[in-house]
């Protein structure tokens, strides 16, 4: 898996081509389960990806007690605080909490791009084992305060868009990205899953295993598309992205 630090990344907004910046904080030596805390390559496609989804259409109308987007695994939340800008919304970013003052920074990094844009990130700590339990701090505070994590009006919430990207890298991430699907997920047609993962042969397998799960609880898949990253990554492994919704019972 591709990663940087330390870096800040253009993303694009619209089919124009207009862009706004996005910038990472150094994130020192924070790591969960052994990984560090780095900006995998997913996380750039699917950010660059979300002007070309219908993301934006669901936005309008979201009730109180709906996350409008929620980011799985976030890392340094590019994807989350792309969102939030783009589609002029609320973003709740969540990792376990070892990653937190991670995405703390960043939200304080990116504070004034997110307003000017009409949008909103808010950390939180989200264990795939236990989907039901999201405990959040308010956006506001210090990275030191976050990462205490303070309950939320969230904290039960149902998401109306979820994001994930470089999730799918072991055998059992596809029953367990599943499961937080299956209890975050807003019930209904506007709902969506939006995912993005490199296409390198040892994660085929999972690949292929996530969405046959998928399909099993009654998701579908309504759009995809295959991009690769620029060469400042070293790498020529595609990657892919996809979104899913709840099949249609009509």
């Amino acid at each position: 898996m591709s990663t940087r630090t330390r870096l800040s990344f253009d993303i694009k907004i619209n089919r124009e081509g207009r862009r706004i910046t996005i910038h990472i904080s150094d994130p020192g030596n924070l790591q969960a389960d052994n990984l560090p805390l780095s900006t995998w390559g997913s996380a750039e496609v699917l950010a660059n990806a979300l002007h070309q989804t219908e993301g934006g259409t669901l936005m309008s109308t979201i009730p109180d007690d709906v996350i409008p987007v929620l980011e799985l695994g976030a890392g340094t939340g590019i994807a989350g605080l792309s969102a939030a800008a783009i589609w002029h919304t609320t973003a709740v970013l969540t990792d376990l909490p070892p990653i937190l003052p991670g995405i703390a920074a960043n939200v304080a990094l990116n504070r004034t791009l997110l307003a000017e844009y009409g949008g909103r990130a808010v950390c939180g700590s989200l264990d795939w084992r236990q989907p039901a339990v999201l405990v959040t701090g308010d956006g506001e505070d210090s990275a030191s305060e976050q990462t205490k994590a303070h309950p939320s009006r969230y904290s039960h919430s149902k998401a109306r868009l979820i994001l994930a990207a470089d999730t799918i890298y072991s055998e059992e991430h596809p029953e367990l990205l599943c499961n937080v699907v299956m209890a975050r997920m807003e019930p209904g047609p506007e709902s969506r899953v939006l995912l993005c993962y490199p296409l390198r042969v040892g994660y085929l397998d999972f690949i292929r295993d996530l969405w046959e799960t998928f399909e099993a609880v009654g998701l579908e898949c309504s759009q995809e598309g295959r991009e690769t990253i620029d060469a400042s990554w070293d790498e020529d492994t595609p990657y892919e992205w996809c979104v899913w919704k709840w099949r249609s019972t009509d």
